[in-house]
């Protein structure tokens, strides 16, 4: 794996190239721009999707994201198929990420150990050490992979816990590397290294010059919220003066991802801090609620006249809302994706009233493409020198208050 930084804006957001060595398919390469979301995925599938409509949309991400918690039980399957995780879902055509944890699900707090991490899925708690993470990851096959890491930190843990969280996090990734570097299986998988600490600068400065000294081929920044708060949205600005600190010790010329409950304001403002990767987990939390994404990214048509014409709902719109019921529009007018091309907010109102398995998949649709559209809107503006305007935009839209959970 290897990251080309093309350039860095004076706002401080980064546009590169990641190119990527295909685990399997004959080792292929594959270039990817960034910034960039992943695509979210549950048991290793878009959630609600067929991979045939998974096709309809538009401007898929060329990485999907899978979770170790949701795939440890199927290794043995995984390790007979010998194919990878890609072709064993029908995700062949993608590059795979695997992450540690599935940022959209609440995971208990206190279970990380000296010997490992805890994952969980629906059979309960399973404990992975390093020798058995990289037993999962030669069965997996991925493109690359977040090593193992104690993430369970948060603004009210103390020194001493954050501390033990880098402590075990770099003992895992020294492990994990040097059997990955013995493993014939994962020679041309990357491996990204977690930047841990909470929100002491010390742990962090410790976590992010430690694991720079290793040999990774990117790195992850996480543990400042703890799982176990559902669906926490990052905010950006909490982090930013640490995350500043920490990213001048990181060398340049490689990734940085970070899985949060990525809103629009929060990505823009991230970009600005030196995030690469961003997840996709957002879209599908919209969709759990019942709700659309609305908002605008066309910042070549913010005008006067299109400030005011704008919605006023922040960046979704709830379909369950009785005003629904006759409102016979498209769920966004003007988008192009399936499910606002072929069907009417009244019609998802009612199967959400009537909990039709139909509501989900075509919010699923529509949340996911026009998520994936502003990414590409991003992408451009960066190339155009415009992306000052496109925050602006997206800040002006910002919600006067949370969206129901």
């Amino acid at each position: 794996m290897r990251f080309s930084l093309r350039s860095v804006s004076h706002c401080g957001c980064r546009v590169g190239t990641l190119s990527c060595t295909r685990a399997v398919n004959d080792g292929e390469n594959k270039e990817v721009e960034t910034p960039l979301c992943t695509l979210y995925t549950k048991k290793g599938s878009a959630p609600y999707l067929s991979v045939d409509m998974l096709k309809r949309i538009e401007k898929l991400p060329p990485i999907v994201n899978m979770h170790l918690s949701s795939l440890a039980d199927y290794t043995e399957a995984l390790n007979k198929f010998q194919h990878g995780v890609g072709q064993f879902t029908a995700l062949q055509d993608f590059l795979v990420y695997i992450s540690v944890h599935d940022t959209g699900i609440e995971i208990p707090s206190g279970y990380n150990t000296k010997a490992g991490t805890a994952v969980w899925n629906k059979a309960g708690k399973k404990l992975i050490e390093p020798q058995q993470f990289v037993k999962c990851q030669e069965a997996f096959r991925p493109t690359f992979y977040q090593a193992l890491s104690d993430s369970d930190t948060d603004k009210n843990s103390g020194k001493k816990r954050a501390m033990k969280a880098v402590d075990r996090t770099l003992d895992f990734l020294d492990t994990i590397l040097e059997l990955h570097k013995k493993s014939e299986r994962l020679r041309d998988v990357g491996v990204f290294g977690s930047v841990e600490g909470g929100f002491h600068e010390e742990a962090r400065m410790r976590s992010a010059r430690e694991t720079a000294a290793r040999n990774v081929d990117g790195f992850v920044i996480e543990g400042f919220y703890a799982q176990n708060e559902k669906n926490k949205q990052i905010d950006v600005e909490e982090i930013k003066d640490l995350c500043n600190k920490v990213f001048k010790i990181l060398p340049e010329e490689k990734p940085r991802l970070m899985h949060a409950v990525w809103s629009p304001d929060q990505v823009v403002m991230a970009l600005e801090l030196g995030i690469d990767v961003f997840d996709s987990c957002y879209p599908w939390l919209v969709t759990e609620r019942g709700g659309a994404l609305v908002f605008s990214f066309q910042y070549h048509n913010n005008s006067e006249n299109e400030r005011e014409a704008r919605s006023t709902d922040g960046f979704e719109i709830s379909l369950k809302d009785k005003s629904m019921f006759e409102d016979f529009g498209a769920p966004v007018p003007g988008c192009s994706c399936y499910t606002c091309q072929n069907f009417t907010r009244s019609y998802i109102h009612h199967l959400l009233n009537t909990s039709e398995l139909l509501a989900p998949v075509l919010l699923m649709i529509h949340n996911f493409h026009h998520y994936f559209e502003f990414f590409e809107s991003l992408r451009s503006s960066l190339k155009t020198d415009q992306f000052l305007k496109l925050k602006t935009l997206i800040l002006e839209q910002r919600p006067s208050q949370e969206p129901p959970k």
